[in-house]
């Protein structure tokens, strides 16, 4: 019990973190997109002709990990796409069964992932991305990083549910303020 609320209390500090992280990629993301724009469309009429080939690369890294990131920290929170209303409707323990079925065939996903994501990174060793010149192999250890760290949170939040009193199901289903 003691080690289970210890793992709760690093994940719970570890996908603040990487939420963190996540929305900074994002912003990073969202203001590279911003300059193609002005280099593109609103510099040009005013006279100035200006290249920025790093703003659509970059942009497309940056959302790879916000995605696969963002994926993993929502999977203890139940914030994937999935329809809850069968769950619900169902009586509490069999909806309970159909949220651990369904979270381990997520699991199972994001473990294939994981492995793909491993072996495409290692293949990748010698790439590197054409204008930013960074290694390929950065780009997708997106896929293993945030499959593993989605395996971990999927493994908790299976946990909580089989922990889980009658009843208890929709409050692990409602994000909390403190998550």
């Amino acid at each position: 019990m003691a080690m289970m609320q210890s793992l709760e209390t690093i994940d719970r500090g570890l996908n603040k973190t990487v939420a963190a992280i996540v929305g900074l990629l994002l912003a990073l993301a969202a203001t590279a997109v911003f300059l193609q724009i002005v280099v593109r469309f609103v510099l040009p009429p005013l006279g100035f002709v200006v290249s920025a080939p790093w703003t659509e690369e970059s942009a497309r890294f940056l959302m790879t990990w916000a995605v696969f990131l963002g994926s993993a920290v929502l999977c203890r929170r139940a914030g994937l796409i999935a329809v809850t209303s069968l769950p619900s409707a169902l009586p509490p323990a069999f909806g309970r069964l159909l949220l651990i079925a369904s979270s381990l065939c997520t699991a199972f996903f994001f473990g294939v992932l994981a492995v793909v994501g491993w072996k495409w990174a290692l293949n990748s060793l010698g790439e590197s991305a054409t204008v930013l010149r960074i290694p390929m192999a950065v780009v997708y250890a997106s896929m293993p990083v945030g499959s593993v760290l989605a395996i971990f949170n999927l493994a908790l939040f299976i946990n909580s549910l089989v922990r889980a009193g009658e009843g208890e199901v929709s409050r692990i289903l409602a994000p909390s303020a403190a998550d």
